[in-house]
This record gives C-alpha cells, structure tokens and sequence, in this order.
C-alpha cells in the first residue's frame, strides 16, 4: 500500500530545553534539588496516539539533558499528567501542575481545544510559561503572554500540501468534511481550507460536519457522492478521518482525499487500510529527515514503542 503523504517544515526534540531555558533570562541561578517541568498529555480519548508519542518523547529528551548536567547543573523532574484529551482534565492538570506540584514550565497540552480552555487562566492565575508542541489552530499562542509553541499552524502547515495535492491530481470541486467540535478541526474545516483551495482553483460545493464521537459517516459521503466531488478535505483527527476514508471506499467513491493536522497520525493508515491510498495530510515533523539528530530520536523513540513510528506530535515534543 501507498503511504500516505505528507510534508514537513522543521524538527525538534528537546521541548523540556527549550520551555526550561527560556523561563530564565540570561545569568539567572537555579535553586533547589532539580528542576521541574510538568508534562500535559493525552494518554486516553481521542489523542491517545499523540500523547503516548509525545510522554515517550519527552522522557528521552530530559534523559538527554540529564546525561549533560541538567539545567544549571540540576536534573530535570519530569511530572506528567493524562489529560484525557478533555478540556475539563486539561483544566484541572493544569492547575495541579502550577499550585500543587510547582512546576517551572509546562510541555502541553496537545490539542488546541485544551489550549484554549486553560489559555483564559494564564495570565490571570496561573503565571507558568506553557509550551503547546503541537497545537495547530491559528491565533492561539496570542491568547497569553505565557504561552508559545513549537509546532506550524495549520494555516502554514496545509498551504504546500493542498498545493501539491491539486498539482496532482487536478480536482475541480470538493466537499469538506470537518469535525465541528474539535477546535483545530473546526478552524481547518472553516477558516484554513477554503481560502488554501480557492487559492489553488478549486471549488468548494459544501461543507459538511460531522460531531467528534460519531461514528456513522454514511450520510456526509452519500452527499458528497451525489454533488459529484472531485476530492474530498477533512478537518477531523486520524481516527474520523480514517473511518470517512473506509466510508468513502464502501460508497465506491473513489476521489483523492487531503487532511489536516490531527490527521495526520500513523493510526489513520493503520485504522484506514487500502482507503488511505494516495491520501495527503500535512505534518509538521519529517520522520525522513537524513539529519543524525533526527535519526537518533527515530531509532530511541522505535525502540521504546514497540517499532511504531510517532505523528508529528511526538518529535515536536
């Protein structure tokens, strides 16, 4: 089977560095016995597959920096909470990770939806820089003073993939199936694909939505079917997606299909199978990359899970 094909802007691997040192100014003394860096991620729900990569990740980062000294000669204290990808959990992790276990900095969450349910709170209680490493709806990271992240948004990510995509397969008119509760889906379903596709030619007939937990996708592809869509642009994360593939392939629509960022998983093509062929998603993370950096996470991280490879989520944390 074909893998499904992505592109990616740039790689990183060592987030607990990069949220540690950028919380102290140049010159600045630690104290204590270590330093410590709360971990927010998704071990159950839907980001079950993301959240593993990235806990998985993380640890051999701060195995990494520990082996070096630390941060100012003190090792880092990695403390991790399962957010449940759930917006309430994310809340209440949070602030167990701030008031309870004092942490420097947090690594987390994922999802955009938990970012932007824990954003309003930065700046008003919470004070603790919080690094999103894989968040992809626009505009998040403006919400607080305290927050940034180390991934592309959505916007940027799907630009050279939905240009690639229409170079290749020259579909005409579409349909978009997006999730309309999940925040990241939502912004792309809405607001990121329909300006990329006009701006590439294309013509999108109808937008269709679908809720995050559905699992009946009949309806949304026997309207695509009858609109005669030339493709098919999802907004949804890799295990909808994977299940509006097979749909797709059981109504005998056979058009190409392109998705976003939660997308973007090894689990679509897993869950997916031969519906996967010849799909495109975008990925901010080249598991590819001939770097020696890139390949010793790859090979770390392969032997710590069993041999699957990470989304993009994963070398990003």
């Amino acid at each position: 089977m074909k893998r499904a094909r992505s592109f990616a802007a740039f790689f990183t691997v060592a987030v607990a560095l990069a949220v540690a040192q950028g919380a102290y100014g140049e010159g600045a003394k630690l104290a204590g016995r270590n330093v410590k860096i709360g971990c927010q991620v998704s071990l159950t729900g839907k980001g079950a597959e993301w959240g593993q990569a990235a806990k998985v990740s993380m640890e051999i980062a701060v195995e990494e920096i520990n082996a070096k000294g630390g941060i100012g000669g003190l090792p880092i204290d990695l403390i991790c909470y399962d957010t449940q990808t759930s917006e309430a959990e994310a809340l209440k992790t949070v602030s167990r990770l701030v008031e309870r276990d004092r942490v420097l900095a947090i690594a987390g969450p994922c999802f955009s939806s938990e970012f932007e349910a824990i954003a309003p709170q930065l700046d008003t209680q919470l004070k603790t820089v919080i690094n999103s490493y894989c968040s992809a709806k626009p505009g998040l990271s403006a919400m607080s003073k305290w927050a940034f992240r180390n991934t592309l948004t959505s916007d940027k990510q799907l630009k050279p993939v939905v240009a690639a995509w229409v170079e290749e397969y020259h579909p005409k008119k579409i349909v978009i199936i997006y999730d309309a509760e999940d925040a990241v889906s939502k912004s792309e379903g809405v607001d990121v694909l329909p300006p990329l596709l006009k701006a590439n030619g294309v013509e999108v007939l109808e937008s269709l939505s679908f809720r995050t937990k559905d699992t009946d996708y009949s309806a949304q592809v026997t309207r695509t079917k009858s609109l005669g869509a030339e493709g098919v642009a999802l907004g949804a994360c890799y295990q909808n997606a994977a299940a509006i593939a097979k749909e797709m392939q059981k109504q005998g629509l056979s058009v190409p299909l392109i998705g976003g960022a939660c997308a973007s998983a090894p689990g679509f093509i897993e869950i997916a199978g031969k519906a996967a062929e010849g799909a495109y998603m975008s990925t901010a993370a080249w598991l590819e990359d001939p770097r020696p950096e890139v390949q010793a996470y790859l090979k770390k991280f392969l032997a710590r899970n069993n041999g699957k490879a990470p989304p993009y989520g994963g070398p990003r944390a």
